[in-house]
């Protein structure tokens, strides 16, 4: 890739969920491309393992499933680097139980990572004074298209998600700021090897053989979404894109 070409170079670029997996690989490549890149995650040994692999990375420490601590959390990015004009959402937490064994408080706390501290940081980042041309991105799931068992509060939250990324389009587009959404099927992830392991090794070689294309890798997702984030998809807003390598097809 060129940085010129992506025309992301020194621009102010928000990952949250950096720690691991799709967000890590996301902050990668915009480092490569010379964006200026802020990590934000949970996991501090990991983001300091992610600074000492990239050129111009800084990280912050921030736990998702807490609110109250987003604005300060931005305010403080804005005052340190100046206005975000880049925002993707990586951050949450899986649920593999069948619909029979869901507690309900465990419930909330899924959608505390996955939907509620999103949407409080896009609020935090609808403000001029904060943002400028803002794209930003949120990680949905391919359960829009399809359906996997005992996901059901998994995939709850991220279609939640996938209803932001549409309905927030005219309000962004007042200020030019954009929203856009990818919706993954099945990546090979930390996350989702910890989903593998509670299922069947038969279960797990005929979901391998649902995609044409084979199951996704990380840099499938990650390069979409800096793709999204970049200026070359100017006139895309309130998009849903599946990543699903074939399957809902096939």
């Amino acid at each position: 890739m060129r940085e010129d070409f992506f025309h992301l170079k020194d621009k102010i670029c928000l990952i949250a969920g950096a720690s691991s997996g799709l967000g890590k690989q996301t902050c990668k490549i915009l480092d490569s491309l010379e964006a200026k890149v802020i990590a934000i995650a949970r996991r501090e040994e990991n983001l300091k393992q992610l600074q000492k692999e990239c050129k111009n990375l800084e990280y912050k420490i921030y736990d998702f499933y807490a609110q109250d601590g987003i604005k300060n959390l931005v305010d403080d990015i804005v005052k340190e680097h100046g206005k975000i004009n880049a925002m993707a959402y990586f951050s949450g937490t899986s649920c593999v139980k069948p619909l029979r064994m869901i507690d309900i408080e465990e419930a909330k706390k899924v959608f505390d990572v996955n939907f509620f501290s999103c949407l409080e940081l896009l609020k935090c980042l609808y403000d001029k004074r904060k943002s400028e041309n803002l794209s930003t991105v949120l990680i949905g799931s391919a359960s829009l298209k399809m359906s996997v068992s005992s996901m059901s509060v998994y995939d709850a939250s991220k279609g939640a998600l996938n209803t932001l990324a549409t309905s927030l389009v005219k309000d962004f587009a007042k200020f030019n700021f954009r929203i856009n959404s990818i919706l993954p099927a099945h990546v090979d992830t930390e996350m989702t090897h910890k989903a593998s392991s509670i299922r069947s090794d038969g279960y797990n070689l005929e979901l391998e053989k649902l995609y044409p294309l084979g199951v996704g890798k990380e840099d499938d997702i990650a390069n979409l979404c800096v793709f999204l984030l970049s200026p070359l998809s100017a006139w895309m807003s309130g998009q849903s894109i599946v990543m699903d390598g074939g399957r809902v097809l096939y």
